[in-house]
């Protein structure tokens, strides 16, 4: 696996909700531009807009589903997330099935924001971040990168209209973080 690729998975797995990953431990340094998120309940948990979605694709599926509204022509799924009537539909019904999201992703606008955990998988803490700007060092395999390439531009107003769209509460100002994640 290249070094590129192998970013691309943990950036996938660990950056983006920080509950997905393989059966190893990350011990990774991370730099974003973002903001930390303090939106929380009563209970000092914090708690997002994508909450509904359980299934280690919680943002993407609320992005998706919720906010750009896509519907599926038929669905093989219950509100479980089990097949309906607990019978699998055919293959090619299931392919039809998830087709449908992926043609329409092809079209839609993409997450204008990364979420970024900076803590470690039993207890996460998260940045949300300008897509672009998060990059990984995996343990054991040193990154170069130029600062001077450490640049935001119109993006940042864009962060600070997704969290008021959103209702996503957030501590400071939008700055540059380089922090770890283990999990």
């Amino acid at each position: 696996m290249t070094l590129q690729k192998q970013q691309e998975t943990f950036i996938s797995y660990g950056i983006r909700d920080g509950t997905r990953g393989n059966m190893t431990t990350h011990t990774n340094g991370q730099i974003c531009y973002g903001v930390i998120i303090s939106t929380e309940d009563d209970e000092g948990e914090i708690v997002f807009p994508w909450d509904k979605y359980e299934d280690g694709y919680g943002i993407e599926d609320w992005w998706i589903y919720d906010v750009l509204g896509f519907k599926h022509s038929f669905e093989i799924y219950d509100a479980s997330g089990d097949y309906i009537d607990g019978v699998e539909p055919p293959n090619e019904k299931i392919t039809q099935w998830y087709n449908e999201r992926r043609e329409f992703e092809k079209i839609a606008p993409p997450l204008p924001v990364t979420l970024v955990n900076y803590c470690s998988n039993d207890y996460p803490l998260y940045i949300l971040a300008i897509p672009d700007t998060a990059k990984v060092a995996c343990r054991g395999f040193p990154e170069v990168f130029n600062p001077e390439g450490l640049r935001v531009g119109p993006e940042r107003q864009s962060l600070l209209d997704f969290c008021h769209e959103h209702g996503i509460k957030y501590q400071g100002e939008p700055q540059w973080y380089l922090s770890s994640y283990w999990g």
